[in-house]
């Protein structure tokens, strides 16, 4: 009894000690955490594009560059969504920046801004051309109007926003197509309307996490002939998003898709003229070309039917790979 009595006293004399250290550690630990509460405003510029333009491929001393966002051959539409990461609903309207938005506010074309609540998100920004609506409604699920599949230029984050994120980000947009183009060496014919491409494999729909299409169900694209293309060479171009279990990497080995079908049409869409091309080398990023006699009567014995593919792609502008089409 006589050890208890000092033994109590230090221990409510030090309790109260122990008390205010524990509240000062708990209050240290919860001002270390981030807080879920407020929000802020987010700034996107896109600063350039991972290749240019598929056209200007042609220049024998390309090198692998970026193009300014102010190259009208290159990008139309510049594309801003945001998509809750819990939810999967979007965040935020669309966002939509036309090249003619360069030409009266040249400060408004590749940059976007939102004011967001402190979260978790899916950022995507797509550069396209063509003149088809495009279909944001789900992060991984983007189409266009018509299953149209345009030049399309894609940049995906998953962003953690809270007090200590940036304020400014600057992004780069990764090619995210396959291109096939038809050069014809001979003249088209009076009579020709239009033309169809039938591919076999590949997608219109793009999964903008993954960079490839959900659905390889093949695409059929359909292009109107200008008069003015009458009696001239012509060239078709179509693109296509590739499937992930066809294509793992933009640097892995060339597959191919099974078959395609180019069909000249004349009035009331009747078949005048139609090549099959087997095994057609594609990839993203890359543009495989054909050249040769379309428009004229020939059989596969004929030495000028199929003289082989071109393709061009992405990897520091290598040499140009020329695969037999046979």
């Amino acid at each position: 009894m006589y050890l208890q009595k000092p033994i109590r006293s230090l221990f409510l004399l030090l309790f109260p000690c122990f008390l205010l250290v524990l509240s000062s550690c708990q209050s240290e630990q919860e001002s270390s955490t981030p807080s879920s509460e407020g929000q802020g405003t987010l700034s996107f510029t896109v600063t350039n594009y991972r290749q240019i333009s598929f056209d200007d491929l042609s220049v024998p001393t390309a090198t692998r560059a970026d193009i300014p966002t102010d190259h009208p051959a290159t990008l139309a539409h510049l594309l801003f969504a945001v998509f809750n990461a819990e939810t999967g609903q979007q965040a935020c309207s669309p966002i939509q920046h036309d090249y003619e938005d360069y030409e009266t506010k040249s400060d408004a074309y590749p940059k976007f801004s939102v004011t967001l609540p402190y979260g978790h998100y899916h950022v995507v920004v797509l550069g396209f051309n063509g003149s088809r609506k495009c279909n944001v409604a789900s992060v991984n699920r983007i189409s266009w109007e018509d299953n149209y599949v345009p030049n399309t230029f894609l940049y995906y984050q998953d962003l953690m926003f809270d007090k200590d994120t940036s304020l400014d980000q600057k992004l780069t947009l990764k090619h995210v197509v396959t291109a096939f183009r038809v050069m014809t060496e001979d003249v088209a014919p009076a009579e020709l309307k239009s033309a169809r491409f039938i591919s076999t494999d590949g997608g219109t729909v793009l999964d903008a996490v993954t960079g490839f299409t959900p659905q390889s169900t093949g695409r059929t694209s359909k292009m109107i002939v200008p008069a003015n293309y009458v009696g001239v060479k012509d060239t078709f171009t179509v693109y296509l998003f590739l499937p992930e279990e066809q294509i793992k990497t933009i640097y892995d080995s060339i597959k191919y898709t099974k078959d395609y079908t180019v069909q000249a049409l004349g009035k009331n869409d009747a078949v005048l003229y139609e090549k099959h091309f087997n095994d057609v080398p594609l990839r993203i990023n890359s543009l495989t070309v054909w050249e040769g006699k379309f428009f004229e009567t020939s059989t596969p014995d004929d030495e000028e039917y199929n003289v082989g593919f071109n393709l061009y792609w992405d990897t520091q502008w290598a040499d140009t790979i020329k695969v037999s089409s046979l």
